[in-house]
């Protein structure tokens, strides 16, 4: 072994080789950093295209059973008096794109389908469907329910979306007729009023309240709309209304500012504010915001969860979830928060005044994941019809 002799120097790594050896360290460490962060957005990216192929893979019939059958029925017969019928409807039998400017618009007043005139409250699809959905979904009603079999493409629905954010809901069946297809037919105009005749003191009572409360519209709203935690009224059946002011005062029902409220009215302003929000007319402002999974949310509402014991939302409330007058109030178009807020109080006790209990243990059975699911998916629901307007025909 040789021995370190005192007389030999110590020789420094040259310059050059210490700047290459740098640079190939730092390649290196940058390559890695490049490398890794070419696999996270690669599998972002593939995450969006299987999420995208998910959306997609539904044909026309199936996005008809998963957006249009709640309401119209998966038949296309629609409730009498609430929800047109599509079989032969003159909107289908028009050219594509009265169907298509629907789905990206909606509809918010009165049209004519056959001898009736319905309260079209029809809420737009434009930020559910892609433009394929709509072709795929307009091709199929069509072709299904009126024997049209001429097409869109999704170019015709690419075009017309960017018009379709410049405007709301179509202002009923006399506005997509003048503007889009003649060939509708006479079709009724729309109206300011949302009912016949408005009683004077309930119309005081909810805009202006008794002078020893707050007013209905404070916090309801003018047209009983609500917003998030606030529930929406307008529509709902007037004895359940009735009913629900009185359990707040004998304290079934558990609300410090409602039954501040509901003490200081006498029976009979109870009746009268019902009557007034069960035919009160006001569109949706309710959107899907808990997060919640909305093809789970539609499981539930519809069919049901019968080996967790939990009937559909439907079987009791009715088609579409319009409600049951008496005992069971419409759900479509509520705010989550509210909705899940009370499937909350229902377990915990806090409201305990369903008939029979009925709801307690309905919601019981139900996880935090579900409530949210149940919540967010009544919210893309449109709202009941005034009834002031169900199955009028000829316009009166």
């Amino acid at each position: 072994m040789e021995s370190f002799e005192p007389y030999e120097e110590f020789k420094p790594i040259p310059l050059p080789v210490l700047i290459i050896a740098v640079a190939l360290a730092l390649w290196g460490v940058f390559t890695l950093l490049d490398n890794g962060k070419a696999v996270t957005v690669g599998r972002a990216e593939r995450s969006d295209q299987i999420a995208d192929q998910h959306a997609n893979r539904q044909n026309g019939a199936e996005l008809f059973v998963s957006r249009c059958a709640t309401c119209h029925q998966p038949n296309g017969s629609g409730v009498e008096g609430a929800i047109p019928p599509l079989a032969s409807s003159p909107f289908l039998k028009a050219s594509p794109e009265v169907a298509m400017h629907i789905l990206l618009n909606g509809i918010d007043g009165p049209i004519r389908v056959g001898d009736a005139t319905f309260e079209g409250h029809m809420p737009s699809f434009a930020s559910v469907l892609s433009d394929a959905d709509i072709v795929r979904l307009v091709t199929h009603v069509r072709g299904t329910f009126a024997d049209r079999h001429d097409l869109l493409t999704e170019g015709d629905v690419a075009t017309a979306r960017l018009l379709a954010g410049r405007r709301g809901a179509w202002q009923g069946g006399q506005e997509i007729a003048a503007r889009l297809d003649a060939s509708l037919g006479p079709q009724p105009p729309m109206s300011s009023a949302t009912q016949a005749a408005i009683d004077p003191i309930a119309q005081k009572l909810v805009s202006q309240g008794n002078g020893q409360t707050w007013a209905c519209a404070s916090c309801h709203g003018m047209r009983g709309q609500g917003s998030a935690s606030v529930p929406r009224l307008a529509g709902l059946p007037a004895a359940y209304i009735a009913k629900q002011l009185g359990d707040y005062v004998t304290g079934k029902r558990r609300n410090e500012t409602m039954q501040l409220v509901a003490r200081t009215l006498k029976p009979q302003d109870m009746r009268r504010i019902g009557d007034y929000y069960s035919v009160m007319r006001a569109p949706s402002n309710a959107r899907a915001s808990l997060g919640g999974d909305l093809v789970r949310g539609e499981r539930l509402v519809l069919d049901g969860d019968w080996a967790r014991g939990l009937p559909s939302c439907v079987s009791c409330h009715g088609p579409s979830t319009f409600g049951v007058a008496p005992s069971f109030p419409a759900l479509s178009a509520q705010h989550p928060e509210y909705t899940a807020a009370q499937l909350t109080a229902w377990v915990s006790g806090t409201r305990d005044n369903s008939t029979g209990r009925l709801m307690n243990g309905i919601a019981a059975r139900l996880n935090d994941a579900d409530r949210r699911a149940v919540a967010d998916y009544l919210a893309t629901l449109p709202p009941v019809p005034a009834p002031a307007t169900r199955g009028r025909t000829n316009g009166k």
